[in-house]
């Protein structure tokens, strides 16, 4: 489903929580909705993401704040290919080995830790757009469409859900719940959490294979 089948599927089954006098804000909706996309990603791993950062000369720290969970990680060569970085162990011994080195175009690998902290060895010596291309499971964030510079697209009604599709219904039964306890709602509460929970632990018991799919 797109940004737009899903407000209008949301509004279909939860229209006394939409559309009246509980529904002053006009962009309430949509930030639920990104809300309810990223909390299911975080607790399935169902969405795998690509991102970009851009590299600054001389620097060696870096992180990916939406991806939580790196898998993969590439730099950009003197050619503009990205070719994959190998990925070391973090260590002090490491880290005291390489910090003080001359910085070269091209690191030669990179340390990650606390899930999405990157070190690279050593720094690069020039800044680079778009210099590092980073995979991982992710949240989709703000923005689920990125240009192919690596650039965030705002979303439309037309924008795609990222998450699989497997994953659509457990995000409309989401947002409602999520609606439900902004309006402190017990019976809606009871309802749609039930229906979420249910739905969440079907993405999650199949989301090796929904991963795979994604890439």
């Amino acid at each position: 489903m797109n940004l737009g089948q899903i407000k209008q599927k949301v509004r279909m089954l939860g229209r006394h929580y939409f559309g009246g006098e509980h529904d002053r804000d006009p962009f309430g909706l949509d930030y639920i909705i990104l809300e309810a996309t990223n909390d299911i990603a975080r607790k399935t791993d169902c969405y795998v993401g690509r991102r970009y950062l851009s590299t600054v000369g001389g620097t060696s720290d870096y992180c990916s704040p939406d991806i939580y969970k790196i898998r993969v990680i590439r730099i950009k060569d003197e050619t503009g290919d990205y070719t994959e970085i190998k990925l070391a162990s973090f260590s002090d011994q490491i880290l005291d080995d390489y910090r003080n080195m001359q910085p070269e175009y091209v690191p030669q690998f990179c340390v990650v830790h606390g899930m999405n902290k990157i070190v690279l060895m050593p720094p690069p010596s020039t800044s680079v757009t778009n210099g590092l291309l980073i995979e991982g499971y992710a949240q989709p964030g703000d923005y689920w469409q990125y240009d192919s510079n690596g650039d965030p697209v705002p979303n439309t009604d037309a924008t795609e859900c990222p998450l699989p599709e497997m994953a659509h219904d457990c995000l409309v039964y989401n947002v409602l719940y999520l609606r439900a306890m902004q309006l402190r709602d017990m019976d809606g509460m009871t309802i749609y959490k039930g229906e979420y929970l249910d739905r969440l632990g079907h993405i999650e018991s199949n989301a090796a294979m929904y991963v795979r799919r994604s890439v």
